[in-house]
């Protein structure tokens, strides 16, 4: 039961952080649906080591550009730390791009 628990408690806090990616067109949904399932998996017991939930941005973006190389995500700046999401974009210079783009907005 334990397990259970613990389960619908990483549930609960990813659909909470989901409320600082919104919905919108299909890549941007195809990000929230990448970022859902990666970060359960950050957060479970099997991921090895702690992952923020910049780096699992990132990670969901770079996936997500893999189809759409022109999409940049939509998030809440005031949700996720700038510099956090900089420093996992540090080797991307394209996706560094997408939250350097955000920022001039």
């Amino acid at each position: 039961m334990e397990h259970i628990r613990k389960l619908n408690e990483m549930r609960k806090q990813v659909k909470e952080e989901l409320n600082y990616i919104p919905r919108r067109d299909f890549d941007q949904n195809i990000l929230r649906q990448t970022y859902w399932g990666l970060r359960l998996h950050s957060l479970g017991k099997k991921a090895g080591c702690e992952t923020s939930k910049e780096e699992v941005l990132v990670k969901a973006l770079k996936l997500t550009r893999r189809d759409s190389p022109d999409f940049c995500a939509r998030y809440d700046e005031q949700f996720f730390d700038s510099k956090k999401l900089y420093e996992a974009a540090k080797d991307d210079p394209s996706i560094l791009g997408c939250f350097l783009k955000k920022k001039d907005r």
